[in-house]
């Protein structure tokens, strides 16, 4: 029988779970008895034997019942609107801008965002429809419009403090992002004294 709070029988339930179904995440939360946690229904972790479920029909009642959220799915991070991966990538690439010579390649940027390469490849693709290796050339390039913008440096000092060992690799990724060269960008941001 179908709990008034719940929004399907537990048959619907369970074949929602199973299927992964993200359409039906903030419908109902799914308890497991065996790991005393909750989960949403699209949870990529391992499905439970069905004897060991519960459904729940909030996250109060899932915790009342004595259970945590999931650390994989974070339904906790769901309902309430967040999203900490999308927070961790956006942290990550301002410390690119901030500090480009600290990650200038994609596994050093998934190791400070404490996900492996896969699925930082899947958050930048999600993200941004990127890769990782692209989201750093971009923040680099960020970085060199701030020092162009704000300091004196020339170019080829710009290119090797931004991480660039070639300023012919340099010239053609700031070309290919902001559409001139480095000495144009720097002319027409100018600041006007």
């Amino acid at each position: 029988m179908r709990s008034a709070s719940l929004p399907f029988e537990r048959d619907e339930m369970l074949r929602r779970m199973m299927t992964r179904d993200a359409s039906s995440d903030g419908l109902f939360l799914t308890g497991v008895v065996t790991t005393g946690i909750y989960c949403l229904p699209s949870c990529p972790a391992r499905k439970p034997n069905p004897e060991n479920v519960v459904f729940y029909a909030t996250e109060t009642d899932a915790q009342e019942a004595g259970l945590r959220a999931c650390k994989r799915c974070r339904p906790d991070d769901f309902n309430a609107g967040r999203d900490s991966d999308r927070d961790r990538l956006t942290a990550a690439l301002n410390q690119i801008v901030r500090d480009p010579l600290s990650v200038l390649d994609p596994p050093t940027l998934a190791k400070q965002m404490g996900v492996g390469l896969s699925k930082l490849h899947r958050l930048t693709r999600h993200h941004h429809q990127s890769t990782p290796g692209e989201l750093i050339h971009r923040g680099r390039i960020e970085a060199a419009q701030e020092l162009l913008h704000t300091s004196l440096m020339g170019a080829t000092e710009v290119a090797l403090a931004v991480g660039y060992e070639s300023v012919s690799a340099f010239y053609a990724r700031f070309k290919h992002q902001t559409g001139s060269t480095p000495a144009a960008w720097r002319e027409a941001h100018a600041r006007v004294p």
